[in-house]
């Protein structure tokens, strides 16, 4: 359960990235805010990881945090679906 916590991590964090490169692209002024996104979200995932390594976590944290991260995830393929929509309806 370990690595599939580290690599729901991994997506989640390659997730912001492709966003954030995406939404920037278009938007310069937002590079500052994906900035501090992506590294709250970096070491958010860091932490979890370190702790689920390194302690005997029970599996509904580990659920609870997947969940979280699917959460974000959602959100961030919602942002860029909706920018990819508008730039082919312009």
């Amino acid at each position: 359960m370990d690595w599939v916590f580290l690599s729901f991590g991994g997506f989640l964090i390659g997730s912001v990235m492709y966003t954030g490169w995406y939404t920037t692209r278009h938007e310069p002024e937002a590079k500052p805010g994906y900035a501090f996104i992506g590294l709250g979200i970096f070491v958010v995932v860091v932490i979890n990881t370190w702790l689920d390594f390194s302690r005997h976590i029970s599996n509904w944290f580990r659920t609870a945090t997947l969940f979280g991260y699917l959460l974000v995830a959602f959100g961030l393929f919602l942002i860029t679906r909706e920018r990819r929509q508008r730039e082919r309806n312009e």
